[in-house]
């Protein structure tokens, strides 16, 4: 073959394999992703779940978290082994927050209420991929649901954070996965059992309660059991059947894999087909986090309602506290590398009503939002041996969030 025909072919082999690494992208939200939003469809439950206009005309305006966070550093709390005045005061502050959220304005993008739109559009597929015609985006059952709750809860907090006029406080949390007491050898944090739903939200008079909930929350003494997945017959379990059960699927859920995608999900990139296969959750979404909304019931137990319910932000602080133990748990356990993940690019509102855009790579550390969290009994499931395991492996419904 003559050399002009072999440089020919070479560049030909090379616009062609370039052309086809442009294909594979990130999921990125700009203001196109809002102009296009549109009504979604949860398995059949058409939702109206769109910012509203009013707020998604101004400019988009990059958010870092190192760089951008404010306050001073600040320690997320297990909700157990809040006690006295510290107690007191956290009630208070919580209480009053959540008044303040709740008596916003429907269509302001701070209040209750749009907190828990804002979650439904990117889960019942309102947004639209750019440049696609109708591949749309869910958050779910793929590899963005660590990252994407961990920057939704924190704006949720930094908006609470506004209302008080205070920039030290927490949205503490549920840590449901502690099942026995530990003994703490006089080393600092909270070593107590945390499974029973937390009283702080079962006051019908303060506002962080939630009446859409099954009667489990309201029972005296019943631990949360975490190995109901997704039954819907679900049986009473107390407490010396639920613990041992509970802690071989935690043991399962953040020790057993050790791949990225083991833990945080499958591949979800630009140009894919919105993923509605439970199956494609990580080992933390599957196991305890689709467990515990089934468990709660009610709202709580659907994508498009879930965050109705302001239990859903203390579970959900807990389950990015426990991203953050499963990096720290080593032999191979590293999030993604690849730039399709990396450079996912989600919007929010923040305490002002702007709209902020938040890449995953910038999302990977806690201590770059500025907080960190209790040392809690971590040890009672992650030496836990589930050689002998009883509890299920397969989901039964898609149905929750």
């Amino acid at each position: 073959m003559a050399s002009k025909e072999l440089l020919v072919l070479f560049l030909i082999v090379a616009w062609t394999s370039s052309w086809g690494s442009v294909q594979s992208a990130p999921i990125r939200l700009t203001q196109t992703t809002l102009d296009t939003c549109h009504a979604g469809n949860f398995f059949g439950e058409i939702t109206h779940c769109c910012p509203p206009a009013t707020y998604t005309k101004g400019p988009i305006v990059e958010f870092i978290p190192k760089r951008d966070h404010i306050g001073p550093h600040r320690v997320r709390k297990a909700l157990q082994c809040l006690a006295g005045d510290e107690l007191r005061i956290y009630s208070e502050q919580l209480w009053r927050a959540y008044d303040l959220m709740k008596a916003l304005p429907m269509d302001d993008p701070r209040s209750f209420y749009q907190q828990n739109a804002l979650h439904c559009a990117y889960g019942s597929g309102a947004f639209i991929q750019d440049g696609t015609a109708n591949l749309t985006i869910d958050v779910h059952f793929n590899w963005y649901f660590s990252p994407w709750h961990r920057q939704f809860i924190y704006f949720h907090e930094r908006i609470l954070q506004s209302l008080l006029n205070d920039t030290t406080f927490s949205l503490h949390f549920w840590n449901f996965d502690n099942n026995v007491d530990g003994e703490s050898h006089g080393k600092d944090g909270c070593y107590r059992k945390g499974y029973l739903f937390p009283e702080l939200y079962s006051d019908p008079s303060k506002s962080t309660f939630h009446a859409n909930r099954s009667e489990r929350p309201f029972m005296a003494n019943l631990p949360m059991d975490l190995t109901v997945l997704n039954r819907s017959d679900i049986p009473l379990r107390f407490a010396s059947v639920a613990v041992p059960r509970n802690r071989e699927l935690m043991h399962r859920a953040m020790a057993v894999g050790n791949t990225s995608l083991d833990f945080h999900g499958v591949e979800f990139k630009h140009g894919d087909p919105q993923n509605l296969d439970i199956n494609g959750g990580g080992s933390l979404e599957f196991l305890p986090h689709n467990s515990v909304h089934r468990w709660i019931g009610g709202s709580t137990a659907l994508t498009t309602h879930a965050p109705e319910d302001p239990i859903f932000y203390v579970f959900h602080s807990n389950l990015e506290r426990l991203w953050d133990v499963w990096q720290k748990l080593g032999n191979g356990r590293t999030d993604p590398s690849t730039p399709d993940w990396l450079d996912a690019e989600f919007l929010f509102f923040d305490e002002n009503a702007v709209v902020r855009s938040v890449k995953v790579r910038d999302s990977l550390s806690t201590e770059d939002f500025g907080y960190s969290y209790e040392k809690v009994f971590d040890e009672s499931w992650i030496f836990y041996d589930n050689s002998t395991s009883t509890t299920p492996t397969s989901p039964a419904s898609p149905t929750n969030t």
